[in-house]
């Protein structure tokens, strides 16, 4: 008889060990389950300290908080309206004056708050609001010089107080490279901004133009020529962008050139390297190629081995390629021509930075 219910008592305690297992995964599940929702509920949000200012957040992931290095969000009162960004749009253009007032830890930067203790602007929100997605825009594409960029307006009747906008907020390209392009007579070495210098020598000496290559690669460079003894200004400077600088002529004693800017630059190989510029006020028909033996209208411009026009003689500058063995005549810092053994004239090239 006990043989046969034996079968039975197994089965049965078999069956309340394995309910009393589930009912403890179960339980297990639930609770790890419940972890799990607390800590993606967490995640999904930000929270607000209710000590900290109105435009700080501090971000909770999971049992971690910290406050966020570039991305919190930062509340504006424009001309009224709360404007919500990124502190890391407000500082996608790092020395900009917006960027310098939305910096961490920054307390240097005065700026006018309104009754709730929120930044204030006194501008147009609309306008603001396109300037922002401008600046989402450089954000996604930091390789982009600040000098190179060009904040446009919403439309053509808002322009006036959208720059004025820009130049508030030091985001114009002047701010961050100056001069941009063209020529200019005596400039002064103070007024450069953007600017640093990677090349000099004086005009008795050889151009090592592969030094200066290697040391001035930059977007654009500003070439200049000067007395040595003169620190302070450039007799004649010249900006060009570093694809245009080394157009290769067509032969070492002709060269077809387009103007841009009023300058153009030229460089024939051992030959010669340099530009021809215009002032500002030049008509359109003064842009025109020019025969540098007779100063007439022409499709090619003459070496030998320099540029020796005396057409607008005083926007040219020229710099011999030859050995110092062979170097000729013909260098020459704007009216200053024939500089070749010239030790107390200099050549200097500034890279923008």
């Amino acid at each position: 008889m006990f043989s046969k219910l034996l079968p039975i008592l197994l089965v049965t305690i078999c069956f309340i060990l394995i309910c009393k297992a589930a009912s403890i995964d179960l339980k297990s599940s639930e609770e790890n389950v419940s972890e799990e929702v607390l800590v993606l509920t967490e995640t999904n949000g930000f929270w607000k300290n209710k000590d900290a200012k109105r435009n700080t957040t501090l971000v909770h992931w999971g049992n971690d908080t910290s406050e966020s290095s570039d991305d919190d969000v930062i509340e504006i009162n424009v001309g009224g309206e709360i404007i919500s960004t990124l502190r890391s749009t407000l500082t996608a253009v790092p020395k900009s004056k917006l960027a310098k007032m939305f910096m961490k830890n920054n307390e240097s930067e005065l700026y006018l708050r309104d009754n709730m203790g929120t930044v204030f602007f006194d501008y147009n929100p609309v306008q603001f609001k396109y300037l922002l997605d401008q600046l989402k825009t450089i954000k996604r594409n930091p390789e982009i010089p600040a000098y190179a960029v060009d904040f446009q307006a919403p439309n053509a009747d808002l322009k006036a107080n959208f720059t004025a906008m820009i130049i508030d907020f030091q985001l114009n390209p002047d701010a961050f490279l100056s001069p941009r392009k063209g020529v200019h007579l005596s400039l002064t070495t103070n007024s450069l901004i953007g600017w640093e210098e990677c090349y000099r020598s004086t005009y008795d000496m050889p151009l090592n133009l592969k030094s200066l290559v290697t040391s001035c690669k930059s977007v654009k460079l500003l070439v200049g020529c000067r007395p040595a003894e003169n620190n302070t200004i450039l007799t004649l400077a010249g900006v060009g962008q570093w694809n245009d600088l080394l157009k290769t002529c067509s032969s070492n004693h002709a060269c077809q050139i387009e103007m841009e800017d009023n300058i153009r630059f030229y460089y024939a190989s051992s030959q010669a390297w340099g530009f021809e510029g215009r002032r500002e006020t030049s008509s359109p028909n003064d842009n025109r190629k020019i025969n540098h033996y007779s100063g007439e209208s022409s499709d090619t411009l003459s070496l030998n081995p320099c540029d020796s026009s005396s057409q607008y003689s005083e926007y040219r500058l020229c710099w011999s390629l030859r050995s110092s063995s062979n170097r000729g005549g013909g260098d020459r810092c704007g009216s200053m021509k024939n500089l070749h053994n010239a030790a107390d004239w200099e050549r200097i090239v500034y890279r923008a930075i």
